[in-house]
């Protein structure tokens, strides 16, 4: 019922938009027709319609898409109960908690608060090793698959079916893996009772899909002059890959690796807040920071505080790794001066005998 008011809604209003831009043009057109009838002289060459300036166009599928913007955007806003009130509190509150937050992270620490730091961190190194245990098992697996789903590698009979099982792969979450298969199989909460594990095995059979796919696009991408050379030699299919591809490509196969890694620290925390071990437990209701009223803004913002930090640290350490892997070590000459060129002699030029 309300789609079909929107809906009308929405359509009248675009054909009032498009009559209204009509009616602008009105003095145009009239001022063109006027022209052409001035034009007319006896004898000579005397223009048409067809000679009418083009008029400048309405703006119509422009209005058009601002209205249907702001149709599908107060739709939504009324369907997930927005209402104007709470829209205008917002920023007060984020300033109240954001404060409260700040506070939490600047205090001294007493018992409470080194608690809270304490278990951050444990939760958050449980999250780093999930995401590095997860891109091990990615990086392991996802070599062999990249040059089973390349082109110029595989014959059609495997590269196919091996595409397909990637695009299956990658199609489904990680999410989905850890909470329809890994949970029920290794356990939900912390390490200790086989939440963290069941977060790495997921994170590691999403990374395969990816990681595949991005290895499979590298290796078809590589100069075909080593493989074809390999070829020529006489070297086999194993060889030619030893060779001819992999030093080609393994720069570009460990800076992927490497940013992988980044992703699924992230992934893991979303992860930990479904019971798959991790930061994330410590924020996810019904047990954690956010499932109590009233909310422990100061334990929140310490919390929040160690997952920045931690995952900035890891990034800038992925990105140096990175950088070095494919560029190099970069080497500084330090430039020399050049002696200065001697002044010439003040005075007149000195007679010599001969």
């Amino acid at each position: 019922m309300w789609g079909t008011v929107i809906g009308a809604g929405a359509l009248a209003a675009a054909l009032a938009i498009y009559g209204l831009a009509y009616l602008g043009t009105r003095k145009q057109r009239a001022a063109e027709r006027q022209r052409i009838v001035a034009g007319h002289k006896p004898g000579g060459y005397t223009p048409d319609r067809l000679d009418m300036r083009p008029i400048r166009p309405a703006k119509f599928w422009y209005n058009m898409a601002l209205i249907l913007i702001g149709v599908v955007f107060v739709s939504s806003a009324a369907g997930t109960g927005m209402t104007l009130s709470a829209l205008l509190e917002m920023p007060a509150r984020v300033w109240d908690s954001s404060l409260q937050m700040i506070g939490g992270v600047a205090q001294v620490p007493d018992e409470d608060a080194r608690g809270d730091w304490s278990s951050a961190f444990d939760a958050m190194l449980e999250s780093v090793a999930i995401a590095w245990i997860g891109t091990l098992v990615g990086a392991i697996f996802s070599l062999p698959c990249g040059i089973l789903a390349a082109r110029n590698l595989t014959p059609l009979g495997t590269y196919i079916p091996m595409r397909f099982l990637l695009s299956v792969i990658r199609a489904v979450p990680e999410i989905v893996f850890a909470v329809a298969i890994f949970i029920p199989l290794l356990g939900v909460g912390p390490a200790e009772r086989g939440g963290a594990m069941a977060g790495a095995f997921a994170l590691g059979i999403s990374s395969i899909g990816t990681l595949s796919k991005l290895i499979s696009e590298s290796i078809e991408g590589v100069d075909q002059g080593p493989l074809e050379a390999s070829r020529a030699s006489g070297a086999s299919h194993v060889q030619m890959i030893r060779w001819a591809v992999l030093p080609q490509v393994l720069p570009e196969v460990l800076a992927i690796w490497l940013y992988r890694f980044e992703v699924n620290i992230r992934a893991s925390a979303i992860l930990g807040a479904l019971g798959a071990g991790g930061i994330g437990r410590l924020i996810s209701p019904p047990n954690g920071l956010f499932g109590q009223r009233p909310y422990d803004w100061e334990a929140i913002g310490i919390t929040l505080f160690v997952i920045i930090a931690i995952t900035m640290v890891v990034d800038q350490v992925s990105g140096f790794v990175r950088h070095r892997v494919i560029h190099g070590k970069t080497v500084r000459r330090r430039s020399r001066r050049r002696p200065e060129a001697s002044a010439p002699p003040e005075g007149p030029p000195k007679a010599v005998a001969v």
